[in-house]
């Protein structure tokens, strides 16, 4: 058998969700264009019974979707650390109960390490280190701005995390300096090498010294996007928009319809390629705040206008990103295309949140987290 030249590492991610997919995308990525490692990520879901997997993700969009303050409350009551909760056994229980093919596989690849972007895996990878039958190091990849008690695991040897919140709440659980990376969630490479706004304006065919909005439509509340477009047809300030529809076709001839009702500069486009390019083009961003969409602006160099956080993870973020000073809030869709205006011409406001950015701001956290488990298992 030919003799390893490179570290072998086994990223897992759950699909209920697709910022820890992306995450792991990124290191793979970035270990594909320098060779520094193998990295192989693996949908965790698809090592379980195709039941669990339907329930699993099913059960998260539909209450996400019609009782999101349900998910809140489920959240909130699952947030405590002293010792575990219900929610927080049942989960581990479940994913050791439906994870034997994982725990083969695992076996059979013989990783140098294992990297975690999502904590279903924690039951069964974790018993599996227990009984050494997995002797190798685990890092965990934090993929929101605050930490949930469900990303606490003992047989984790290091974290890597988004802000200095996270790592004041590791410490208070035991974990030393050494095991804490505040590195920033991992994005595509792209994002690392930008050119700068002016120059992708003009590449975008866009005016380079006009303001620019990109607006972000999520899966829900498709009424209050078509509001949000709609209040910039009484913006007192010139702005250009770029408006994302995603897969939803009726939602963009929606949109399409009220844009050509808009004395500025609209574009209405369905999934795009050039999502980086769009973002570091763009004075805001405005959207839900999911951890991979937020990390991703934040590494442009891009303010934020947060909607619809979803009640638990999504308001923690939108709570990071206020604090940091580097977002604003929209309550209101039908006066956000003023509040929007009002930020992107007010000259010093808008240097002040621009200059908090560069603490915020990980460009290169897929390069920083790759390279530290190379260094950790080395």
């Amino acid at each position: 058998m030919k003799k390893k030249t490179k570290p072998r590492l086994l990223v897992l991610y759950a699909s209920a969700g697709a910022g820890h997919k992306q995450a792991a995308a990124a290191l793979r990525k970035i270990a594909q264009s320098n060779s520094t490692a193998e990295v192989v990520d693996v949908d965790i879901l698809d090592y379980t019974p195709p039941y669990f997997k339907k329930f699993y993700i099913g059960s998260y969009l539909e209450i996400v979707k019609r009782m999101p303050e349900l998910w809140g409350y489920l959240y909130d009551r699952s947030y405590k650390f002293k010792r575990p909760t219900l929610t927080t056994r049942l989960h581990h229980a479940a994913g050791h109960l439906h994870l034997s093919r994982l725990a083969k596989y695992a076996r059979e690849l013989k990783p140098d390490a294992l990297v975690f972007t999502h904590f279903l895996g924690w039951g069964a990878m974790g018993k599996l280190k227990q009984n050494k039958q997995l002797n190798i190091p685990f890092f965990c990849v934090v993929t929101d701005f605050a930490i949930h008690s469900l990303w606490i695991n003992k047989h984790v040897d290091k974290y890597y995390v988004a802000s200095e919140g996270e790592k004041r709440v590791l410490k208070r659980h035991g974990y030393k300096d050494k095991q804490i990376m505040v590195s920033g969630i991992p994005v595509a490479p792209a994002f690392a090498t930008m050119p700068s706004k002016a120059n992708l304006r003009r590449k975008l065919k866009l005016k380079p010294s006009m303001p620019m909005v990109l607006l972000i439509s999520g899966r829900y509340n498709l009424e209050g996007y078509e509001h949000l477009l709609a209040s910039f047809k009484d913006a007192k300030h010139k702005l250009q928009l770029i408006v994302l529809a995603g897969r939803n076709k009726k939602l963009k001839q929606k949109l399409s319809s009220i844009a050509r009702g808009i004395k500025m500069p609209v574009k209405v486009h369905g999934i795009v390629d050039n999502m980086h390019e769009l973002m570091a083009a763009s004075d805001i961003v405005i959207s839900k705040p999911g951890g991979l969409t937020t990390s991703e602006v934040l590494a442009s160099k891009t303010l934020m206008a947060v909607i619809d956080p979803i009640p638990g993870q999504e308001q923690r973020n939108s709570d990071y990103l206020l604090e940091a000073g580097v977002a604003i809030r929209i309550h209101d869709m039908e006066n956000g295309g003023q509040k929007i205006a009002d930020l992107l011409y007010n000259k010093r406001r808008l240097r002040i949140m621009r200059n908090h950015l560069k603490w915020v701001s990980h460009p290169r956290a897929a390069h920083n987290v790759l390279n530290d488990i190379i260094s950790e298992i080395r």
